[in-house]
Parts: structure tokens; C-alpha cells; sequence
């Protein structure tokens, strides 16, 4: 009976050992020990940047990663209080310019180490941007950017001016530039332009690339190579053709016909007499071509009067959005005419409408919409096909060409050509209350008794 005690009480303090063991590796397997392993580290940064100050970075964080971090996180404090998006995005780029060059970091065992953030992001040259070390410094330059540039122009793939360094050669100047456009040809050489201390005096070097000379501070570099016009020349065809859509052109000799003929020709329901050309200027505009630098123009050396400018602005304003070429398009196949020579323009947009046989009644008429054209009919005929003249209409009647929109007063006795797409407006008689009349004789009153005390003071006055 004791043995069998002895030999439970042996099973049972293997069991609780065992169990101990197992519970002591994984312990050890889920860092359950009292000592944390250290995961992150401090940096601090200094100098012209966002935020200074001593900030948690990770083991294995390069300092191009930290940094876009730390930035990033104060940008948000700062941009997310602007309420206004423009105003963010002013704040935003004001935050974003500090120098990328030229950082110094300074180790704790007296290492100082010069990084280039903006060489790393276009070589990814690690050498450029080391992992950060416990207790690093990080120190951003200031920099005058009116003085410490260096600018580059031309053939390049981008127009850049960048903070000068010591040291910095041609070859780092085409880098930030994004490298030589391919669409250049003959790219040898470059032109450095060069200012002396006053900035009035000019010296102009002509230099092979393959020289990669060092650059000085406020060196001005146009990388030069011959232009080529291997562009996306197009013009837009919408409306009445076989094939509309985008019409691809040369430079400047592909005519309106040879438009016409790559875009199939015309179908027969389209209408050549209100076709038209706009010119791509004004489709699309830029800043050198405003309509609000175009207004001015106008009016620099007019004598207008108020009535005048107000009519110059509706007609300036139309030929601004429209700028229509005067084209006879029934013409486009008569290789004299000027409308088959005509020479279209990169952005030019072209509209073929569809032949609309209808004419547009409105106004003070009973039923006012399309009537169908019928060839010789008068104005009255369209009238009384849109249910005659309404109570409130006025005697002038209105005939507006469906082109030009030039207008025409009726004369009662005078025979008028109405076209497809004519509209005939009858304007609406204004109502004249007493109120209305009272107050222009009251004008009017005003007037002959001012003229009246004029002329009795003139008369004592010869007295």
C-alpha cells in the first residue's frame, strides 16, 4: 500500500515539473521576462524645419522615412486649423519648402555625416539617406533662395531651380531637372550665364556636357538642343460628319478639307450654311489669354459712352468665347475657295450642325415653339401657326437669323427671307401703371420749373 502511495506521489511530482518547464520556455518564447527590449530611440532635429525638438524614431528607420514622418504629422496639426482650402494649400507649400540638401547629422560619438534628401529620391543612393542612430542630430540649413540657387532651362525634362552646394556640377543641375528631354535633338552643350557681384555685368560660357564642370553659386544654365514639332497636333470635329472626334493634323498645313476628308466627309442631313470653325485660342484659354486682359486692351484708348461699353462687353464677350473663322463650308470642295485653303490650328474645334427645317416662335404668341419650314412663307404664316399674337404683345416683331443671330424689326409691307433655324420673337408690351405716369410728369414738371426760375433770373439779372 505504501509503495503504490510513493509511486502517485512520484508521478505527481513529475507532472508539476514538467508543467513548470513548459510554462517557464514559454515564458521566455513570449518575452514575458521583466526586461522590455528596446524598440525605438531618440532623434532630434534642428535648424529651418517645420518643428524642432527630440522626437521617438524606430530601429532601422532610414532619415528621408523619419523625417517625412515627423513632418507629415505636424503639417496636418497645422494645415487641418485653416478652414479654407486655398489657404490650406498656401500653408501647405509654405511648410513643405525647406532644404532637402546640404543636412547635416551629427552622431553622439562626434561623427557629422552630410546627407542630400532631394539626390536620394532621384538616385536612391542610400549613401544619401543612413539609418538613424540613437541620440542623432539632425540639422537643417538655412538658405537664401533669391541668393543660393542654381537654375536650368531648355532641353531638359523640367524647368528646375534648385539650393546650390559646393561641389555641385552640371551633371547634378540636369538630375534635378528630371534629365535631357528626348524630344530635343543634338543635345552637346550647355550656356551658363553668370553674374558678377553687382549683377550688371553678364559673362556667357558655351560648354560640352561631357565636360561636367563645377557650377558657382547663381549660375543660370540653358541646356540647348535643336526643338523638334513631333507634337499631338489635333483639331475636334463634332456634329454632322462620318467619323467625328479628334482629327489628327500637321503643325500648320493640313487645311479645313483635308480635315473634312479624315473625318469622312459630311452626312447629308448636315447644315454647311451654320457650320463653323472656333478657333482653339479660345477653347482653350490660358493666363497670357484672358478675357479679363483681353477687356482691358479694349477699352485702354476708347471713348465710350456708359450705353456703348455695355453693348462693346456682350459683343467682346461673344467673340472672346467664340472666335468663329468666316467660312462658306458649302464651298469646302472648291479647292479656290478660301474656306477649302483655310489652314486649321492645333485645338481648333469644328461644329457641323444638323439641318433643323424648323422655325422658333416665341414671345407673346399663344402656342410658342418650332414650326416647320416651309420655303417662301411670311412672318405673319409662323405667327399664326404659333396661335397668333398674344393680348400683351407689342406691335415690333423680331426676325433673328439662326447663324449670325443678327436681328431685324419687322416693317409692315416689306417682304423678309426666312431660313431654317430663324427664330421670330415678339416682345411683350410693358405694363404702365398710374404710378408710373405720375411719376414722369412730376419729372417732367421738375424740369420746366427749374428751366422757369432760369429764365426769370436771367430776365431780372438784364434788368
Amino acid at each position: 500500500m505504501q509503495k503504490k502511495i510513493n509511486a502517485k506521489l512520484a508521478l505527481f511530482t513529475v507532472v508539476i515539473l514538467s508543467q513548470s518547464f513548459i510554462l517557464s520556455q514559454n515564458k521566455n518564447e513570449f518575452n514575458f521576462d521583466s526586461t522590455p527590449r528596446q524598440s525605438t530611440i531618440s532623434v532630434t532635429i534642428g535648424g529651418d524645419f517645420i518643428v524642432t525638438g527630440t522626437f521617438p524614431a524606430v530601429i532601422g528607420e532610414r532619415v528621408d522615412q523619419f523625417v517625412t514622418r515627423i513632418f507629415n504629422a505636424a503639417k496636418s496639426e497645422r494645415v487641418g486649423t485653416t478652414a479654407n482650402a486655398e489657404q490650406r494649400e498656401l500653408v501647405f507649400r509654405q511648410l513643405a519648402d525647406f532644404t532637402k540638401r546640404d543636412i547635416q547629422v551629427k552622431r553622439v560619438n562626434g561623427q557629422k555625416v552630410t546627407i542630400d534628401i532631394e539626390k536620394y529620391r532621384f538616385t536612391a543612393d542610400y549613401t544619401q539617406n543612413p539609418y538613424l542612430q540613437n541620440d542623432d542630430v539632425i540639422i537643417f540649413p538655412f538658405v537664401d533662395r533669391e541668393r543660393n540657387f542654381v537654375f536650368i532651362t531648355g532641353a531638359v525634362n523640367q524647368t528646375s531651380k534648385f539650393q546650390f552646394v559646393e561641389g555641385d556640377k552640371l551633371e547634378d543641375a540636369i538630375l534635378f531637372a528630371g534629365g535631357i528631354d528626348k524630344g530635343f535633338e543634338k543635345v552637346t552643350s550647355v550656356e551658363i550665364s553668370r553674374l558678377d557681384a553687382s549683377g550688371e555685368k553678364e559673362t556667357k560660357m558655351i560648354v560640352n556636357i561631357s565636360e561636367n564642370p563645377l557650377l558657382k553659386r547663381g549660375d543660370r544654365i540653358t541646356v540647348l538642343g535643336e526643338e523638334t514639332f513631333r507634337r499631338d497636333f489635333s483639331v475636334t470635329v463634332a456634329g454632322e460628319v462620318f467619323r467625328p472626334g479628334t482629327i489628327t493634323i500637321s503643325k500648320g498645313s493640313t487645311t479645313l478639307r483635308d480635315v473634312i476628308e479624315k473625318a469622312g466627309g459630311f452626312l447629308p442631313s448636315a447644315d454647311l450654311s451654320r457650320a463653323e470653325l472656333i478657333r482653339g485660342a479660345n477653347v482653350f484659354k490660358s493666363t497670357l489669354f484672358s478675357e479679363e486682359l483681353d477687356q482691358f486692351l479694349m477699352n485702354r484708348m476708347a471713348e465710350l459712352t456708359q450705353e456703348d461699353s455695355v453693348s462693346l462687353a456682350i459683343d467682346n464677350k461673344l467673340r472672346f468665347i467664340r472666335g468663329n473663322g468666316v467660312l462658306d463650308f458649302a464651298k469646302i470642295n472648291d479647292t479656290s475657295s478660301a474656306a477649302s485653303k483655310f489652314s486649321v490650328r492645333h485645338g481648333d474645334y469644328i461644329h457641323i450642325p444638323e439641318k433643323l427645317n424648323l422655325v422658333y416662335v416665341f414671345g407673346q404668341v399663344y402656342t410658342p415653339g418650332y414650326i416647320a419650314f416651309i420655303d417662301g412663307k411670311s412672318v405673319e404664316y409662323y405667327i399664326s401657326k404659333a396661335g397668333g399674337k398674344g393680348q400683351n404683345a407689342k406691335e415690333d416683331i423680331y426676325l433673328i437669323k439662326g447663324k449670325s443671330r443678327s436681328w431685324t424689326k419687322i416693317e409692315k409691307d416689306v417682304s423678309y427671307t426666312i431660313e431654317p433655324g430663324d427664330f421670330i420673337w415678339l416682345p411683350k408690351e410693358p405694363v404702365r401703371t398710374f404710378g408710373y405716369y405720375l411719376d414722369r410728369v412730376m419729372a417732367i414738371s421738375s424740369i420746366v420749373t427749374a428751366l422757369a426760375t432760369v429764365l426769370l433770373l436771367v430776365i431780372q439779372f438784364k434788368k
